[in-house]
């Protein structure tokens, strides 16, 4: 989940399509599990665009190659924690194969998903990526078991630590949820009211749908005010100091303003 207030970060360039085609392969295992989930998010903004000069639709299916492009620009390296542990290697043309597959299987074809587009080019300019969550398993999950990346393990591990707590003791047992997973806006057009829009939109389509609660972990502070600013209220934090490994260091240490991780809800 992921995010907000670009005007803090650097801008990036955009990368030409000649050079995204040609992306080199992590050491992913691309035969292990697709992970369920992959929440978090980072990059967007916080000031409504007056100018209305872009607009919101669904992503389907049709929207694949285009949207997965944007994401390898604009949110694969920017999230905290995959910035964190240098989960994508160095150089424009790599990527992250279970990441973009997670993309592509759970989010892409719900109809639930949405993307903003420049009124007079007719580029993606945001991407919004939800899904409808399951439950939570008490015990490690096949996919975390069998994802041998150690680097993408860890933030699996931590996802799962996140909703553990969340669904403690039940709580949000037989409640239909939709998941704010990755939001990312382009450098170019933050702080233009993008983020908060395309949230404004998902929380419509979940009250259209029958959800009872929509859903964000934050993995950024930039994300955590834009849900605070839209009336989501925070459940849960956890310090990225207070997440430590086997040896009592911390396994995340993203870049202030980046100091915890927090799980915010809407009820419909």
């Amino acid at each position: 989940m992921e995010t907000v207030l670009a005007n803090t970060l650097s801008k990036t360039t955009i990368i030409g399509e000649s050079n995204i085609e040609q992306k080199s392969k992590t050491n992913f295992a691309n035969d292990a599990k697709k992970m369920t989930r992959y929440s978090l998010a980072d990059s967007a903004d916080s000031v409504m665009n007056t100018a209305m000069d872009y607009y919101i639709k669904i992503i389907t299916r049709e929207d694949e190659h285009r949207v997965l492009k944007f994401l390898r620009r604009f949110f694969f390296r920017d999230e905290p924690l995959n910035q964190s542990i240098a989960l994508i290697p160095e150089g424009e043309d790599t990527t992250c194969h279970e990441l973009e597959d997670y993309c592509k299987d759970s989010s892409l074809e719900n109809n639930l998903s949405l993307m903003a587009i420049s009124s007079s080019t007719g580029a993606i300019i945001g991407v919004l990526l939800n899904g409808k969550m399951e439950p939570c398993e008490e015990e490690e999950p096949e996919y975390i078991k069998n994802c041998e990346n150690s680097k993408f393990k860890m933030i699996l591990r931590f996802l799962h630590y996140i909703d553990k707590n969340v669904n403690a003791d039940g709580k949000f047992r037989n409640q239909n949820i939709l998941e704010i997973r990755i939001i990312s806006v382009d450098t170019n057009w933050r702080g233009k009211g993008i983020a908060k829009a395309l949230i404004e939109n998902t929380t419509q389509i979940a009250r259209e749908r029958g959800f009872n609660i929509v859903r964000a972990d934050c993995s950024s502070m930039f994300s955590g005010k834009l849900c605070e600013r839209l009336g989501f209220e925070a459940i849960f934090q956890i310090k990225y100091t207070d997440y430590l490994d086997e040896n009592g260091k911390p396994v995340f240490s993203p870049e202030l303003p980046h100091t915890a991780a927090i799980t915010y809800i809407k009820r419909l």
